[in-house]
């Protein structure tokens, strides 16, 4: 999907919406000053781009708002235009309060921090989370806005496959790790339990890429010290391959399906290095607090939960079974320098 605001002059509001279907009729879902009431606009514009380019079959993409077709707009102090097929927000008009700055946090936990993104969503014009549940052409129009000052985008998504569009289009990059057994625990926790309770967390395409986890770990008795053994012992290769260092492998992968090596840490520390606020995620308060001191925010208005203990406890057992500490290699090595370096700055 595509989409641009590109003017907002008050009595009209200028834009393009391309939706992903080729054929698909685009209509655009807008909210006044936060009223329960919805006006839908079919876009009739013809945007040459859209058509020349084959994105679109007709070209008919683009949209002008005003009173004929949505009564109040030109006087409304908010107004809210979202995608009628996915219901994701494209734009907010502008507040005194919005953050006039370009933010991606680049999420590396698999059950997401959504606590978090959500308390700075009332401070961003443009807000979305959980981006990797989107495709690459609309994750990239996200950090390709130009027209809005305010951005906020945070997901689950590969460094390395949108790399320029951050260089060029983001002001504040932020990331934070955790202990790699921690979060293979979680994971663990995660697919063995994805078949019977399906979390709506976990993303389309990661469902068909770790279903061999899912089916091999299914209904694992977490708390069974044997028994967790003998799985992982007894894995095939192919599919413990899938929970490889995937800290190293989100920094450095072109493919979700890519395995990091130890050839790839020292690029992941260089990567973060190139971070502006990276946590080493050893203390659950430091992170939020740390965001809120670099977006110029209340400290009360940053909030996140903290690790969990049933979670150490699993973790506890996976670093006893000598095949998960070389599944995890490149990212302990990863994290041993983190850690040393952590020191060395204390």
């Amino acid at each position: 999907m595509n989409f641009c605001v590109y003017k907002d002059i008050g009595k009209e509001i200028h834009g393009y919406l391309v939706p992903d279907g080729y054929s698909t009729k685009p209509k655009v879902l807008v909210r006044i000053n936060d009223d329960s009431k919805i006006t839908e606009v079919n876009t009739w514009i013809f945007i040459e781009g859209a058509h020349a380019q084959g994105l679109h079959e007709t070209g008919n993409v683009g949209f002008i708002l005003n009173e004929k077709n949505v009564p109040g707009v030109s006087t409304a102090s908010k107004v809210e235009i979202s995608d009628s097929e996915t219901g994701m927000i494209i734009y907010r008009r502008a507040q005194p309060e919005y953050i006039p700055k370009k933010v991606l946090r680049v999420e590396t936990a698999y059950f997401p921090q959504t606590d978090l993104d959500l308390c700075l969503k009332p401070f961003f014009q443009f807000y979305e989370h959980r981006v990797e549940h989107y495709g690459f052409e609309t994750v990239r129009q996200m950090l390709e806005i130009l027209h809005q000052p305010s951005v906020y985008v945070s997901g689950r998504i590969l460094l390395k496959n949108y790399r320029i569009y951050i260089d060029y289009n983001i002001d504040v990059t932020m990331i934070s790790l955790r202990d790699p057994f921690y979060e293979l625990a979680l994971r663990l926790i995660i697919f063995s339990r994805y078949n019977k309770q399906k979390f709506p967390f976990v993303a389309p395409r990661d469902i068909l890429l770790f279903k061999p986890v899912m089916d091999w770990f299914d209904d694992l008795a977490l708390q069974d010290e044997a028994a967790i053994s003998k799985a992982i012992r007894s894995a095939p290769n192919d599919t413990l391959k899938l929970l490889a260092s995937p800290f190293t492998q989100q920094l450095v992968a072109d493919n979700p399906s890519d395995t990091a090596t130890l050839d790839d840490v020292s690029q992941a520390l260089d990567i973060l290095s190139q971070f502006t606020l990276f946590d080493a995620g050893r203390d659950d308060r430091t992170y939020p607090r740390h965001i809120a001191e670099l977006l110029g925010i209340p400290e009360s208005s940053v909030r996140t939960r903290g690790q969990l203990e049933s979670v150490h406890q699993l973790a506890d057992i996976l670093k006893k079974i000598g095949r998960i500490e070389h599944l995890l290699e490149a990212d302990l090595i990863l994290y041993h320098f983190i850690q040393k370096a952590e020191a060395r700055a204390q």
